[in-house]
């Protein structure tokens, strides 16, 4: 009786840990060591991966395929990264931010610094590069894109989207696809077009917003949209006008990527996995744990995925590339709905979004989760100590008496 309240506190504590602890790791290929806070991920056709710093003196790291560690770092002139993409001869585009100052530096293929920069409106600006070298820049202050012309050297014009544009994905033919976080919804935009063709709802039935996210474009045209709040993937079909379906994703998925073959990867915040969707699949295939909270990810020639956990500061970040053959061997998803686990901080980008009119982050709601997770961890172990004294207690109690009589 007199360790009850513990006994009940134990149990109680437990139940909030039940979807703190992560999934059984599968093997992994290896950690890519980098310095500073890597937040953004570019994998070229030759597998080079190139990883933007978000952390002080900005940068890009170059890691050739299969290495640890990086070969060479792209200088950015001293300012953050908020944004990658490559173009298809090999160019690469960065977006860097410093104070009101924003800009896309251009970086040819091979060089070791920005050949060129192409001013931008102040902010974070994710970026994608279509297959025939137009450069797509979200500005998620202003609500728009900003549009360069294969090879320009200024902003050739500015599309209005949704509120709150969060990423871009560009499909074989040229269209633009933009997740609007806080309207919930996604702007189609036609190659060359000067406005926005169409607007798909990505709404709860109250009319909120499901906070689409990542959005990645797939081989044969299908757009796949990563939704934070419905804990989903919206598959949007080509040139439709809706959500074909949803495939449920646990844990608030934040990013989502598409392998050649159509396989899906994507990364859950809340519970720290990666989850694997088999092509064709209607649901999740398998998961594995990763390190720390995972942000972007990326798919590389031979089958492997880097993800990148941002942390909470520099060096406090990880890069882990998962082999194809891991990744093929993720256990199966039972499909029952499990408990969130306690979130790492969020992605940087995202906790230094200006604050004017953008809805609670999911990173936020996501903190609040990791304090509860650390607190029931705590009471566990409180309790669990208290439950052990008193049983040595007694035990000796015990032991003593035997002695005397």
């Amino acid at each position: 009786m007199k360790y009850r309240w513990a006994t009940f506190t134990a149990v109680f504590g437990a139940m909030l840990c039940l979807g703190s602890a992560p999934a059984v790791a599968a093997p992994d290929e290896g950690t890519i060591s980098v310095d500073g806070a890597p937040v953004r991920v570019a994998i070229a056709a030759d597998g080079t991966a190139y990883l933007g710093n978000y952390g002080q003196g900005g940068g890009i790291f170059v890691v050739p395929p299969g290495a640890t560690k990086p070969s060479r770092t792209i200088s950015t002139g001293g300012h953050i990264t908020t944004g990658l993409g490559l173009g298809p001869d090999g160019t690469l585009y960065v977006a860097t931010a410093d104070g009101d100052q924003s800009a896309v530096g251009v970086v040819p293929a091979g060089a070791t610094d920005m050949a060129r920069t192409i001013p931008v409106s102040a902010g974070f600006h994710p970026l994608a590069v279509g297959p025939d070298g137009t450069v797509y820049v979200a500005n998620s202050t202003g609500n728009t894109v900003s549009v360069i012309a294969p090879q320009g050297t200024a902003v050739d014009r500015t599309v209005k989207v949704g509120a709150g544009p969060a990423e871009i994905a560009v499909a074989k033919d040229g269209t633009a696809f933009v997740s609007n976080q806080t309207a919930g919804t996604v702007s189609v935009i036609p190659a060359g077009a000067d406005a926005v063709s169409k607007t798909i709802e990505l709404v709860s039935d109250t009319g909120t917003s499901q906070e689409p996210h990542g959005i990645a474009a797939g081989p044969d045209g299908t757009v796949y949209v990563a939704n934070i709040k419905s804990n989903d993937i919206a598959v949007i079909k080509a040139g439709a006008d809706t959500v074909a379906e949803r495939i449920y994703v646990e844990g608030g998925p934040q990013d989502v990527t598409v392998a050649p073959d159509g396989s899906l990867y994507v990364t859950s915040l809340l519970t720290q996995k990666l989850s694997v969707i088999r092509p064709h699949a209607k649901d999740v295939g398998g998961s594995i744990s990763t390190d720390g909270g995972p942000g972007h990810l990326a798919v590389a020639p031979d089958g492997s995925v880097i993800v990148i956990s941002p942390g909470s500061g520099p060096g406090q970040g990880s890069v882990v590339r998962y082999s194809a053959e891991a990744l093929a061997a993720t256990p199966l998803a039972s499909g029952a709905s499990t408990a969130a686990a306690p979130a790492a901080t969020p992605a940087p980008e995202a906790a230094s979004q200006p604050a004017a009119g953008a809805q609670p982050s999911a990173g936020s709601r996501n903190a609040l989760l990791a304090v509860a997770g650390g607190v029931a961890a705590v009471v566990v172990g409180v309790a669990v100590w208290i439950l052990l004294k008193g049983r040595r207690r007694k035990a000796g109690l015990a032991a003593g008496a035997s002695q005397a009589g």
